[in-house]
């Protein structure tokens, strides 16, 4: 193409890209061009355009506020409002003249692309990590779409209002009638005791469940307690009370709300566990705690009171209404569009970002809630949030489940338990055999056992990141998600939060991260042996496909109350196999490594990972015995537990575990230090029987 050519193309595209001029001098009018989404047709002339000098867009609409390729990024957009007759800048420029507090000599503009949609982010350079992130978008119509601009959802700004309430009955009757992985309520189970509320506010009662209809509906409500005690608390002293009459006065904001929605929903009863469950009560309790898979399996619906930290906050909320800008209007031909910014909202179901969210998803029990819970109704700060076992959606639109989207963590995790649409329609004495039957289907839709053990062990790692009041719940507060994934397994047994049949790479969790200076607790929460005898996060960060070396002799976990599911009193694994003695060492200070493995024929490092602190103290050495239990598939090398003698019993060593001992990196460059290890274990191994309490 000689230069005449292209300097007529490139004249002809810079004037089809501009926007007209505004016939009625309005600002917030922003005109297109009579061909818009004609235009994005010529993409293979648009890389002749000439791109605006202060957003970098190429004038091809479909790639309006994208930066059009990433040696275009420039993170600096805007110092100030521009004159020019860019569509994009005119866009931007109208979001940046609505923030009252936005200094152009700090605040910077920039673009970016999430979920597949244009983002604007504006970001203080003065300080690193205050920024906002603004989607655009035209308020969702029956209008044609516009190239480059998506269409999106404004939400209600207030989680009471009858705009809400109406989003949350759309979202339930579609699951009723359209998802075939979601219950329809049908089945016969109740809780021990629910909450009247179908009456006046004078009218709220406790009531005994047996005395109910069995197809009686009723919602559940997931919540943190905190640090409040509501007043209406049940206890063997007000029981009988609570069966007359429970004052509204006595009735926490968040509580009172969970009433007020649930009845406009036209659902009569209430399950809420502190008025539900007798408290201070040990019997009532363990025995009650131990039913949460049934009691929110069977729920019709789980409002979570998502933004509370106890439960005098309220379940609602109302949106800043400096979040959700109007910006003006888009013009193309005779129709008018109008643009909107909103703020980014967190995605809440993302439970890889649970340390930015609200304190619901930092909780332990309601974690379980979540993921057991059919169909859940989140309250959040900005908006309501729907996540069933089929989709999970929110006001905005914005984060749903999607390309573009992980997805939740309760959806994975029904996923791979069934894809019967049939087992949910089920009494619950059938659900155990429906999930069963599930496994051909869950097969033939390439849902595997070894699907089902990854996300288990997914579960605890995040499970075991929440924070729990007190720590001997730590089996307890996901009893119900391991009685749900029971069914799937065949019944096989569970194991104080690990699994028989996968109890090998079961074994292989690691603290996550260094502990506090501090032993186990005092109070038998689990064997040794078990993620949950230790508090804080654990792991299962071994990349490397694994294969287990170790033979499994004998197993027994204890229960207080006899409940699996429930707190542990005791438990052992008889392993048997090949194993080194060795010693355990904490070097200096001035030492890179916390611990190390030490052996006069050692000439490689070890990751060691030590489960509690002092163990052994900073310079003293610890006689051990590391049990190998699996290999890496990948420059095979040995994974093993780090054990000590505990005592002798009947002339038998018993041993606790101390930590897991993994072979140096998976990098192709460290192959050599995996042989030598390998070659080491083989030489000095021994076989031996361990019970490990």
């Amino acid at each position: 193409m000689n230069n005449a050519v292209k300097a007529l193309t490139t004249e002809f595209l810079n004037n089809v890209s501009q926007a007209p001029t505004c016939p009625d001098d309005n600002e917030k009018i922003i005109v297109l061009p009579k061909y818009w989404n004609w235009l994005s047709n010529l993409k293979r002339l648009w890389d002749r355009r000439e791109v605006c000098s202060g957003c970098g867009w190429d004038g091809n609409p479909a790639r309006l506020l994208r930066v059009p390729t990433p040696q275009d990024q420039r993170n600096i957009i805007f110092s100030r409002p521009s004159s020019s007759q860019c569509i994009c800048c005119k866009i931007i420029n109208r979001l940046v003249q609505l923030q009252p507090n936005l200094d152009p000599d700090r605040w910077t503009v920039s673009l970016w692309i999430n979920q597949d949609k244009p983002c604007v982010i504006l970001e203080d350079s003065w300080l690193e990590e205050d920024q906002v992130e603004w989607n655009l978008f035209l308020a969702n119509t029956q209008q044609r779409d516009l190239s480059g601009i998506p269409k999106g959802f404004l939400v209600s700004g207030n989680t009471a209002s009858e705009a809400a309430c109406e989003w949350a009955k759309q979202q339930l009757s579609a699951c009723c009638q359209n998802h075939q992985h979601c219950p329809t309520g049908s089945n016969s189970f109740l809780p021990t005791r629910l909450i009247y509320i179908a009456g006046t506010n004078d009218e709220i009662r406790l009531v005994d469940s047996s005395r109910l209809p069995s197809n009686s509906r009723y919602v559940a409500l997931s919540h943190c307690w905190g640090t409040r005690i509501p007043k209406c608390l049940t206890t063997r002293n007000n029981f009988l009370d609570q069966l007359e009459n429970i004052p509204w006065s006595t009735i926490p904001k968040s509580f009172q709300e969970a009433i007020l929605f649930a009845r406009k929903l036209g659902i009569d009863y209430l399950w809420i566990d502190s008025i539900c469950i007798i408290q201070r009560d040990p019997e009532d309790w363990l025995r009650e705690a131990g039913r949460m898979f049934p009691v929110y399996r069977n729920a019709f619906l789980t409002l979570a009171a998502s933004h509370a930290e106890d439960s005098s906050k309220g379940l609602f909320s109302i949106l800043d209404p400096a979040v959700q800008l109007q910006l003006g209007v888009i013009r193309h031909g005779t129709e008018e569009y109008q643009l909107y910014a909103q703020q980014s909202f967190p995605e809440v179901t993302n439970l890889y970002l649970n340390h930015r969210s609200e304190p619901l998803f930092k909780r332990g029990w309601t974690f379980q809630e979540r993921l057991v819970s059919p169909r859940i109704l989140y309250f959040t700060k900005h908006e309501l949030i729907w996540e069933c076992y089929s989709t999970s959606i929110c006001e905005c639109g914005f984060h749903r489940d999607g390309p573009y989207n992980p997805t939740s963590l309760k959806m994975l995790h029904v996923n791979t338990l069934v894809n019967d649409p049939s087992f949910l329609q089920q009494s619950p004495e059938h659900y155990s055999k429906y999930m069963r039957k599930a496994i051909g289907f869950a097969k033939k839709s390439n849902f595997s056992k070894v699907d089902t053990e990854k996300t288990w062990r997914r579960i605890v790692q995040f499970y075991s990141d929440m924070q729990l009041t007190n720590q001997t719940d730590r089996l307890l507060a996901i009893g119900a998600t391991a009685e749900q994934t029971q069914a799937i397994r065949k019944n096989k047994a569970y194991l104080a939060g690990l699994w028989y049949e996968s109890l090998e790479l079961d074994l292989l969790w690691a603290r996550k991260r260094k502990p506090k200076a501090q032993q186990r607790s005092e109070r038998y929460i689990a064997p040794t042996w078990s993620w949950a005898s230790i508090s804080g996060p654990v792991a299962y960060d071994l990349l490397s496909p694994l294969k287990a070396h170790v033979q499994v002799l004998g197993t027994s976990c204890e229960y207080i109350d006899g409940n699996q599911f429930g707190q542990a009193a005791g438990g052992q694994l008889v392993l048997r196999g090949e194993s080194v003695p060795c010693t355990l060492c904490k070097p200096s200070e001035d030492s890179p490594e916390d611990y190390r493995i030490l052996h006069s024929e050692l000439t490689v490092e070890l990751e060691v990972s030590i489960d509690c602190e002092p163990s052994p103290q900073e310079g003293e050495q610890s006689a051990v015995v590391m049990l190998r239990i699996a290999d890496t598939c990948e420059f095979p090398a040995p994974v093993s537990l780090i054990l000590k003698e505990e005592k002798v019993v009947d002339g038998q060593v018993v041993y606790t575990r101390l930590g897991l001992a993994s072979p140096p990196g998976v990098k192709i460059n460290e192959e050599d230090k995996r042989r030598k290890l390998a070659d080491w274990f083989d030489r000095h191994s021994e076989t031996r029987t361990c019970i490990i309490i």
